[in-house]
């Protein structure tokens, strides 16, 4: 067994940095630290916890988008439902409605398109 979780860091690959940082900004109100490391343009998600695992936006030749690559499920809200209503209703292609872990024991989730064609996850305890 593990000592620690085993996430560390999560990836989600853009082709235009700009509209992949306006789409998670304007449809989940996260903010984004841009830089370059070596040659890849990230967009590093911004958190008052500085410890926890995150995520970035990576624009590299070798990171191409994908729907049907590795799926990172993002933790965005407290109630899940209210969130994918928010994005149904402005246009974002939810691919699963919300649904249950194990009759909701272990929260719920969704899938959805994001604007450069990744299947991403979204996941809350509370519906």
């Amino acid at each position: 067994m593990l000592p620690t979780a085993a996430l560390v860091w999560g990836e989600i690959p853009v082709t235009d940095m700009d509209r992949a940082v306006a789409f998670y900004n304007k449809h989940f109100g996260v903010s984004f630290r841009r830089e370059v490391i070596n040659d890849m343009e990230m967009a590093v998600l911004e958190t008052a916890d500085k410890d926890t695992a995150s995520i970035g936006l990576v624009k590299h030749e070798m990171m191409q988008p994908s729907a049907h690559g590795s799926v990172l499920y993002l933790h965005l809200s407290e109630q899940l439902s209210t969130l994918v209503d928010k994005i149904v209703h402005a246009g974002v292609k939810v691919l699963l409605p919300v649904m249950p872990i194990k009759d909701g024991q272990c929260g719920f989730i969704a899938l959805f398109e994001d604007c450069e064609g990744n299947t991403v996850g979204l996941w809350s305890m509370e519906k």
